[in-house]
Parts: structure tokens; C-alpha cells; sequence
């Protein structure tokens, strides 16, 4: 009994890592609550004696024993430190806002370290948006490299098999070529390989980053905000730099321009050879994995400008064109357009001219929205006469954007996706790579922010198309020759 009751008063007494009672004389009992006003602890019975000691005791501020009070107190007037000067970014008692300080913007610090986990939270979430973003744009270029790659392996073999039916007149340039096509595949892999690399260390980075983030944040939970703001303020800027370049996978990342201009040499004669040559190098030199760093995505997609003009024999009779059949608006009143076999019947569509297969194309178009559009490309099969199947993607034969006011719906095949796309948008950028079958679909800005991209496989010419909804609904392509020659 006498050995419970020696543990038990031992208890009271202060470990290492206790605080002290500042009122007990000889061996120092562990302190229970520390008064900020008195700058001092107290054990259990010694908070009772203060409590009496001071009529007015409840007005002091009690918090839960802590040491390390020196701190907390302003160094040059021995008073608690309970305001934080925002103009010289440390914190202060309140006769200090009377001296050095007065004019000062200051602030209680409760209310700074409010502020401050405020920032922190937000640089958290930044932090967290770039890891995810840079394990999206790690996976996106390790599909490049391996797409590239397989690109580069079937170019290599249509040359070989291409270049043995003229063996003696070509067999220099075969081997030429095959070396510009495999110099240029380990040239663009190696540099994107090389990111690659760059990137897992930057990411764990973050992390670490993140983490220390994290032990500040559980830092400001201790009542202790001095000692909190101390630490933030000795670290390194809060603010995260964004120095890291922004990844950008080349759109069109094959070698199917280069087989194509083989191709065409093969059917002229041995005497022309030097004429196309430069021509194939320079096609195999598009093929990339990367964008050019001093490149912008839209000046990349430029280089493949088609122009388009809209075919009024495909108009439905409640579609509007002007003179240069470059806009269309839809109407109340029926046109007097004449019969035709090609024209829309039942749906408010028109198709341009131009049917487009072979190397990459890419045009623009400005566009209005009553109740919507629709930009597409669409076989010339499809069904003109009849309502149903008749819209753009509702059918295996047309590929259809439709853009209401704030929304996107990407259609095929009478199936629909949903399309997350956060920016409005009233111009919109089409590239289509037929021959490895790709389109997509850009918000055409200084970013160009890719809406959708479907990768499918066309197995005969497209013709650009689109369908209006709602009288007051607009389209018009954009003459990007024009704009080409206008910024120069």
C-alpha cells in the first residue's frame, strides 16, 4: 500500500520531458497549465493558489503546460508577444507597436497564423495539382516514346520494302534515308528518354515538399503560434517556383509524312531522285516526340492549314451561305437552292468541298450558338434523305464535336462522350491525321487547350462538316493563309 502510494506521488513529480512548476521550491512538481499573463506554470495545487492569489484569474489566458515561455516574450520590453508586425515580418508585445513599430501594419497573431495556414493549404493543393499533373504528362510521353517508336520501326520496314523494287537506281538513297529516319527516332528518344528521367526526381521532390508542408501544418495545430511562425519564417520562401518547363507531346508523332514522299519518288523516274530527296528529309525531320521548346502548339498545328470553302450543294434549305462560301447561318426561311443528290434533306448540315486523306490537315472556325453546333468530318456515304442516322455521329461514318454554350459532346457511332472541358470557347481548331488516325479538337488561344482527341481508323476520305441548331447558329472558317501572311 505505502509503495502504491509512493508511485502515485512520484507521478506529480516532473519527468525530463515534463514542464516545471515554477511556484514549487526543492523537487519540482510537473505543471499542469501555464498562464500567459504571469509567464508562468503551475502544478495542480499552485493553479489553485494562483487562482486565488488572483480575483481576476479568469481573465488570464491559460493554456496547457508548455516550456520554452522565453519565446514568447518580446525581448525588449519583457511582455507577452501577442501581436505579429506584417511590415517587418516577426512578431511583437504591444509597447512595441509604440516605439519601433507604430504605423506598422500588425496584426493579432491568431489571426496572422489563420492567415499563413491559409497560404500553406494553398500551396498544398498546388503542389498536389502538379504531382498529378506530371504523373499524367510521365505516362502521356512514355505512350509517345513507345508509339514513336513502333512509327519509326514500320517506317523503316515500308522504306526497305519500297526501296527493293529500285534497287539499283536507289539503293544509295534507300540506306540515306533509312539512316535520316533512325538518326532522327534516336535523336527524339533519347531527348525525351532523357526528360523522362528528370521527371520521377522532380515529382519525388514535390513529395518531399508536400511532406514538410505537411509537418508545418501540424505545427500551427499546437496553441504555440509564436513558435509556429518562427519555424515558417525560417524557411525558404513559401511560394513554389514553376520553373519546371511545361510538357508538350508533339501531335503528330509518326513517320507517316516521310513514307508518303518515299512513296510518291518511287513512281518517278531515277533522273528526279535529287529533286524529291531534300523533300523526304525534311518530312522525316517533322517526326518528333517533343515540340520544339521556342515552338507554340498552335504555330505547330499552322504548318498543316488546309483551306476549306463549303459546298452549297450539300446545304440543308435552312442553311444560310455567304458569297464566298466560307459561313453558314441558320435560318427560319427555306433557301431557293436546287435539288440535288448530295444535298441534307432532313438535318441542318452542309459538308465542304475538299475530301481530305494522306498527309495532316488542320483548319479553324469561328462559331455562334443558338442551341448548338456541331463541327465534324464524315465519310460521303452518309445518309442525306432521312432523319434517322442522319446527324453527324450518329452513325459509324461521321465523327461530330457538338458545342452548346458551356458544354461539349463528342459523338460516334450514335454514342456520346461527355467532354470536361472547363474554358468557353467560340473558335476551335480540327487536326486530323487520316493516315494514323487522329483528330482532335482545340480551344484555339494562346495555350491551345485540347477540348477532345479521338484516335480511330478512317478507311476512306473525310469531308469536313457541320450542323446548326437553332435559328441564329453560325459557323465560319477562318482563313488561316491570311493570318499566316498577316503575321509575318
Amino acid at each position: 500500500m505505502d509503495e502504491e502510494m509512493d508511485m502515485s506521488s512520484d507521478l506529480s513529480f516532473t519527468a525530463p520531458s515534463d514542464v516545471e512548476c515554477s511556484s514549487c521550491t526543492g523537487r519540482k512538481r510537473k505543471a499542469e497549465k501555464t498562464c500567459l499573463q504571469c509567464l508562468a506554470s503551475y502544478c495542480e495545487d499552485h493553479l489553485d493558489l494562483h487562482n486565488v492569489l488572483h480575483t481576476n484569474a479568469k481573465r488570464h489566458k491559460m493554456v496547457a503546460a508548455t516550456g520554452r515561455l522565453e519565446e514568447r516574450v518580446c525581448p525588449e520590453h519583457d511582455k507577452l508577444m501577442e501581436v505579429f508586425c506584417r511590415t517587418d515580418q516577426q512578431c511583437i508585445c504591444h509597447l512595441c507597436i509604440t516605439n519601433k513599430h507604430r504605423a506598422h501594419d500588425v496584426v493579432s497573431i491568431d489571426s496572422e497564423v489563420a492567415e499563413v495556414k491559409l497560404k500553406l493549404a494553398k500551396i498544398q493543393r498546388e503542389i498536389t495539382d502538379r504531382i498529378k499533373s506530371r504523373e499524367s504528362e510521365m505516362q502521356a510521353l512514355k505512350q509517345a516514346i513507345e508509339d514513336f517508336q513502333t512509327s519509326a520501326r514500320q517506317a523503316v520496314e515500308e522504306n526497305e520494302k519500297s526501296f527493293t523494287e529500285l534497287i539499283d537506281a536507289i539503293e544509295l538513297r534507300q540506306s540515306t534515308v533509312k539512316k535520316l529516319i533512325l538518326d532522327q527516332e534516336e535523336a527524339a528518344v533519347k531527348n525525351a528518354k532523357e526528360l523522362l528521367e528528370r521527371l520521377p526526381s522532380e515529382i519525388t521532390d514535390l513529395k518531399k515538399r508536400d511532406l514538410e508542408l505537411q509537418r508545418q501544418e501540424q505545427l500551427s495545430q499546437a496553441e504555440n503560434g509564436v513558435y509556429f511562425l518562427q519555424g515558417i519564417l525560417s524557411t525558404p520562401a513559401l511560394p513554389l517556383s514553376s520553373s519546371s518547363p511545361v510538357l508538350f507531346v508533339h501531335p503528330y508523332s509518326s513517320f507517316q509524312l516521310a513514307t508518303e514522299a518515299i512513296l510518291d519518288l518511287i513512281k518517278q523516274m531515277n533522273q528526279v531522285c535529287n529533286m524529291h530527296f531534300t523533300n523526304i528529309s525534311k518530312n522525316v525531320q517533322t517526326a518528333d516526340i517533343l515540340k520544339s521548346p521556342g515552338l507554340k502548339m498552335r504555330e505547330v498545328l499552322l504548318q498543316n492549314a488546309s483551306e476549306l470553302t463549303l459546298n452549297p450543294d450539300t446545304a440543308h434549305f435552312s442553311l444560310r451561305l455567304s458569297k464566298e462560301n466560307r459561313e453558314v447561318t441558320a435560318v427560319n426561311q427555306a433557301q431557293d437552292y436546287k435539288s440535288h443528290p448530295d444535298r441534307f434533306v432532313c438535318r441542318a448540315q452542309i459538308l465542304c468541298d475538299q475530301h481530305l486523306q494522306g498527309t495532316p490537315q488542320y483548319w479553324e472556325v469561328e462559331f455562334k450558338v443558338s442551341n448548338w453546333v456541331c463541327i465534324a468530318v464524315s465519310y460521303k456515304g452518309i445518309y442525306r434523305k432521312q432523319k434517322q442516322g442522319g446527324l453527324f455521329g450518329r452513325n459509324n461514318c461521321s465523327w461530330g464535336l457538338r458545342c452548346y454554350y458551356t458544354s461539349y459532346e463528342f459523338w460516334h457511332d450514335n454514342k456520346c462522350i461527355s467532354v470536361k472541358h472547363n474554358k468557353r470557347c467560340t473558335r476551335i481548331g480540327v487536326y486530323l491525321d487520316h493516315g494514323i488516325g487522329v483528330l482532335e479538337f482545340y480551344n484555339v488561344s494562346d495555350d491551345m487547350s485540347l477540348i477532345y482527341k479521338a484516335q480511330t481508323n478512317f478507311t476512306e476520305p473525310v469531308y469536313a462538316g457541320f450542323g446548326l441548331g437553332g435559328k441564329g447558329s453560325h459557323i465560319m472558317l477562318c482563313d488561316l493563309q491570311k493570318e499566316k501572311a498577316m503575321s509575318k
